[in-house]
């Protein structure tokens, strides 16, 4: 009877309501479930390209660059115990698909072992294919990348290797040896083709063992370590993906954190519906109190209907994150090249675990939004005088508990904010800005009232009855009124918040490119639809370069692997006796680049990243040994440089020093620093004509490579707009719940106000008052949430999660536009009540109807 009398009946009677509660938890829900699902399938593309491909291999050697293949000789001895697979390991660029694909080198004589593809098993591989593999005179393809391509066997596939444009026969189609997305764009060859392809002769990436059964994976490695020389790294697959998986796990978290936002408004969302139907029925609260009912029969009812509202939120949001995913995935992907360079292809599957996520995430948000309103219940007595309520602003005293509550959340927010990261995570800067949230809620009444209040100061004017009218229907019903508040200003504060941390990190990049790309002319190889260019120049075109330019005027920029205490880093290398004539990046000290290279240049150090020093507590004037190609080496630091290209730790020495660790197979790019009274325009023409043919590259002006920076930069924070906007969402949904809520409540006033001549459009104006009341307090409330939490994420989360150091710059004209807009909306989403209100016949006095 409780249940009937208190959830299902109202709800059959105004299902409205309750379905636009679950909608709101569900696109919460959506956002959450969208973020975790795109982010999952990209770091699960990462794993799967080092576990599946992997195949049974269960170690790895490796040593930064590459192997000399004359090392499979030094392991004759271990062939009883494992066997070994040589491997070519190269990312290469497939025009029609505007992206990159793997290729394989395998011996192909050996690797069935351990990867166990069969190349017969659909019998359309016949031996003279195997043996045209073996001759290097093809590669195979998989069955899914060929379908989509529309290639079969006997045809060519086009590939640019290393900026030069090929067209290489296809000499089978293979099924892929698990049902693995990892496998579908794997294009494999014969190991001395592949070196042939990428001028490789005698060298390969790693060397892959599968241990003989029998054989202790413990004692193989350690075997190996006993007999090899010291800068050979013996790994395991699983170490590999596991590296990858910490690069990316900042940025996940952070995102996940953010879709979080929208789901906590959500939960306000439902608090709000809750408190409403508190108050709507207290006649028959009080009327099942004085008929016995205990507080835990009433606890279940409104539990029930905020698990209820909470499932099917849930659901729907299971499902609408699948399709959000979708639409994810290509802005995650590209966020995630940002940190892990050639982030593999990744596509959605539905998981089972979805379904339980969204319900779990949705019934949980619900049922915890769901105790203020318990709260609420539980204090309507039996046979109470059952009146709704009326305009009640509180004192000084009522505010003291709410504004104490407040300021400690407020001291909480800075002590989380100081607070260190864990496992390089910013979890205590999450807690600080949930705290500044929470005191945003709370704060809420206070200032409903202390605005209410202000309002009687204004005793003439066009507006002054009808703002009066629209504050005192406001504290009529003052909780759900200060909930629908929060949510706007849960809302506002993550836009706000994200405003700061988009523009302070646009300026930065901005001013950064600005001192740092000082060349008039850029070379590098086509790139991938992620935004990122497709591998390195060939050689044979830094040739050309050199042959068109002096000396003084060409900067090959190199990048290669090395390690520091056991951390991959990247070893970079540029023409400092060029680059010391012109500048670079701009310094921490905010000593003259031009200095600093001539420094390192003379003395043989080298410079590193912002990331390279905050992650190992490096500073100018320290030695730090590197493992490297060419063996281990000590460099003196001689400065440390801003950088926001990559979080990956970077030390930076001169080319001629480069080249005597690693053997020159192209650089990364190509800069030219040219005359100032050379025509640019007319030297890339020059350029152009020089590369025609089979060369595959991209040539940049100076503005023009700064406007491809800033577009990554704007596509790597597209997802952050779509979150703000879905928060932005469900706070609307929060204002049309609460306003039809308030103009169910007020009925009887409403009508009387008709009945003593106001017209239609007067009464529609109170709740459009009353709905740009709402989002100017919530709205400003935001402002004031969004301001801190925009200083903790430039201040606290950058710095823990990439280690950068950003600027921090206020957008006050953006911000004056989000608060207008804000209002604006508010009173638009009123407008479907106040719709309502003008249409209704409220010219006699109606019952409420609980």
């Amino acid at each position: 009877m409780i249940l009937q009398a208190f959830f299902l009946r109202p709800v059959r009677r105004r299902p409205v309501r309750f379905l636009l509660t679950a909608l709101g938890v569900a696109i919460g829900a959506a956002s959450v479930t969208a973020t975790v699902l795109a982010c999952q399938a990209a770091v699960r593309s990462m794993e799967e390209d080092v576990k599946e491909l992997a195949g049974r291999a269960r170690l790895e050697i490796t040593r930064p660059g590459d192997l000399d293949e004359l090392l499979l000789g030094q392991l004759r001895g271990f062939a009883r115990d494992a066997v070994f697979a040589p491997v070519i390991d190269e990312r290469v660029f497939v025009p029609a698909l505007d992206d990159l694909v793997r290729l394989f080198g395998l011996d192909l004589l050996s690797d069935d072992l351990v990867r166990g593809l069969e190349l017969n098993q659909d019998n359309s591989f016949d031996q003279e294919q195997f043996l045209q593999l073996l001759r290097g005179e093809g590669v195979l393809l998989p069955a899914p990348l060929a379908e989509k391509l529309g290639l079969r066997a006997g045809a060519s596939i086009e590939l640019s290797l290393r900026s030069e444009r090929l067209s290489v026969p296809v000499v089978g189609v293979f099924s892929p040896p698990r049902r693995s997305s990892a496998w579908d764009r794997v294009v494999i060859a014969d190991i001395a083709y592949a070196q042939e392809l990428f001028g490789r002769a005698g060298r390969i990436d790693r060397i892959e063992l599968m241990p003989r059964n029998g054989v202790s994976l413990a004692a193989l490695k350690a075997k190996l370590r006993e007999t090899l020389p010291n800068e050979i790294r013996i790994e395991q697959p699983d170490d590999r993906a596991e590296q990858t998986n910490r690069m990316v796990s900042a940025l996940r978290f952070n995102l996940t954190a953010l879709s979080g936002i929208s789901l906590l408004v959500g939960g306000v969302l439902v608090a709000t519906t809750l408190y409403t139907s508190v108050v709507q029925r207290r006649y028959w609260i009080a009327m099942l109190r004085s008929l016995g009912a205990s507080k835990a029969q009433l606890a279940f009812a409104v539990l029930t209907e905020a698990a209820a509202i909470g499932v099917i939120g849930g659901l729907l949001g299971s499902l609408g994150g699948y399709a959000g995913a979708q639409a994810a995935l290509a802005s995650v992907r590209a966020t995630m090249s940002v940190l892990v360079r050639d982030a593999p292809y990744s596509e959605i599957a539905w998981q089972p675990w979805l379904l339980l996520l969204g319900v779990g995430l949705g019934a949980f948000t619900s049922v915890a939004a769901s105790f203020g309103p318990l709260v609420e219940a539980w204090k309507t007595p039996p046979l109470q005088e059952l009146n709704t309520e009326r305009p009640a602003y509180k004192t000084a005293a009522y505010h003291r508990k709410p504004l104490m509550i407040a300021a400690l959340l407020v001291i909480v927010t800075v002590l989380l904010s100081l607070a260190p990261p864990i496992d390089d995570l910013p979890y205590a800067a999450l807690g600080a800005s949930l705290a500044i949230l929470a005191a945003l809620i709370v704060l809420m009444g206070p200032l409903l009232d202390v605005c209410a209040a202000a309002s009687h100061r204004l005793r003439r004017g066009p507006f002054a009855s009808a703002m009066h009218l629209a504050f005192a229907g406001l504290a009529a019903g003052r909780n759900r009124a200060s909930w629908a508040a929060g949510a706007i200003g849960v809302s506002v504060a993550l836009a706000v918040g994200m405003s700061i941390m988009v523009t302070s990190f646009r300026q930065t990049v901005i001013d950064w490119t600005e001192q740092g790309l000082r060349s008039d002319i850029w070379i590098r190889s086509v790139s991938s639809q992620t935004g990122l260019p497709s591998g390195r120049l060939s050689p044979q075109a830094l040739a050309i370069v050199n042959g068109l330019y002096l000396p003084g005027q060409v900067d090959a920029f190199h990048m290669g692997d090395a390690y520091i205490d056991g951390e991959r880093i990247i070893l970079a290398a540029g023409e400092f006796a060029v680059v010391k004539n012109r500048g670079g990046v701009p310094f921490r000290d905010g000593r003259d680049s031009k200095e600093v290279f001539a420094e390192t240049l003379e003395t043989h150090g080298a410079i590193i990243n912002e990331a390279l020093a905050r992650k190992f507590g490096l500073a100018e004037g320290d030695s730090v040994n590197l493992q490297t190609r060419g063996g281990f080496i000590e460099r003196r630091i001689v400065g440390v440089y801003y950088d926001y290209s990559s979080h990956e730790g970077s030390l930076i020495i001169d080319r001629n020093d480069y080249l005597e660790l690693h053997p020159d197979d192209g650089p990364q790019g190509i800069a030219l620093f040219l005359p100032q009274d050379a025509d640019l325009k007319a030297e890339r023409e020059r350029l152009r004509k020089a590369f025609s043919g089979r060369w595959m590259v991209e040539i940049f002006l100076n503005r023009e490579l700064k406007q491809e920076i800033l577009h990554i930069f704007e596509r790597t924070f597209a997802i952050t707009a779509a979150l703000q906007a879905i928060a932005s969402l469900v706070a609307a949904i929060a204002v049309v719940t609460v306003l039809f809520a308030l103009v169910n409540e007020r009925k009887q006033d409403l009508s009387l106000l008709r009945a003593l001549g106001a017209a239609r459009w007067q009464t529609a104006k109170v709740v459009l008052w009353k709905a740009g009341i709402l989002g100017a307090i919530g709205g400003a409330g935001g402002l004031a949430a969004g301001a801190v939490i925009g200083v903790i994420l430039v201040k606290v989360v950058n710095l823990q999660s990439f280690r950068w150091s950003l600027q921090l710059i206020w957008p006050v004209s953006d911000l004056v536009m989000l608060y207008a807009g804000v209002v604006l909306a508010c009173a638009l989403a009123g407008a479907i009540p106040a719709w309502v209100v003008a249409k209704r016949n409220l010219d006699s006095v109606i019952r409420d109807d609980g």
